[in-house]
């Protein structure tokens, strides 16, 4: 069956690079119209430029940014889908983590995509789509040591995506966590490296490492009508990872 997005008017946050860009590609590809989002103003410029869609630069960490993002991209016609993809993350102990970096991590995981599904909210309910899709991680579930601040701020995020599809259901809207695992991007490819991507291949079901296409596969079938039954709840894209009850980190050493 074939996914037809023709007439749909998309928001895709962080879609610069890595699985943004590659749910940003996905989505044109069904025929909608994307407004890229993200801080790398060539690269979104250019890729938007390839998609037919439109490209509007911000850095979340402002928090005047998300009615910025969402006026500029709404001058085009009203948004039918949200897709909050743009995410940070900075390894950090407990003893480590300072209030600024919380924030901030905060700020961009959690405060800024909800902050947008406020603002697309009156335009989402209009709409025959009327989908959100947030992109967390397996870490809102799965603990890594050193990586608390993020995890707490996914966690928080998926949180919120459960609570609101008992409040935008009525309305016609659909909202929905992505999870994706071990995929290899710019952001994590440096850790996949330093694990061992033959590691990988044996702690993962499906015997290799993800990328961002894969991710964008399930996107793309969250905002679709096959997935019109489905809100709040997490489609977790890892290869049977999480399922597997392993600890990826490299060992700390005896005690």
């Amino acid at each position: 069956m074939m996914i037809d997005l023709d007439g749909a008017r998309a928001l895709v946050t962080g879609a610069t690079h890595g699985i943004g860009a590659a749910i940003a590609r996905a989505l044109a590809r069904a025929g909608a119209h994307v407004v890229l989002h993200g801080r790398d103003h060539d690269a979104g410029a250019e890729l938007a430029h390839t998609l037919g869609g439109t490209f509007v630069a911000g850095d979340l960490t402002d928090p005047a940014t998300p009615a910025r993002v969402v006026d500029q991209a709404r001058r085009g016609g009203d948004l039918d889908i949200l897709v909050n993809n743009a995410g940070f993350e900075v390894g950090a102990t407990i003893a480590e983590l300072e209030p600024a970096m919380l924030e901030r991590l905060m700020r961009v995981n959690f405060l800024a995509p909800v902050e947008l599904v406020r603002r697309c909210l009156p335009m989402l309910e209009a709409s025959r789509f009327g989908t959100i899709v947030n992109v967390t991680s397996i870490h809102e579930s799965v603990p890594v040591a050193g990586n608390g601040g993020y995890a707490c701020a996914k966690a928080a995020l998926a949180a919120f995506t459960r609570t609101a599809s008992i409040e935008l259901g009525p309305r016609g809207v659909r909202i929905n966590n992505l999870a994706p695992g071990a995929i290899r991007t710019a952001m994590n490819t440096d850790l996949i490296d330093e694990i061992g991507t033959d590691r990988f291949q044996r702690w993962i079901p499906l015997g290799r490492v993800g990328d961002a296409a894969d991710v964008a596969d399930a996107a793309l079938y969250l905002v679709s009508g096959m997935s019109g039954y489905v809100t709040g709840t997490t489609l977790t894209v890892d290869g049977g990872y999480t399922n597997h009850l392993v600890r990826y980190a490299p060992d700390p050493g005896p005690p």
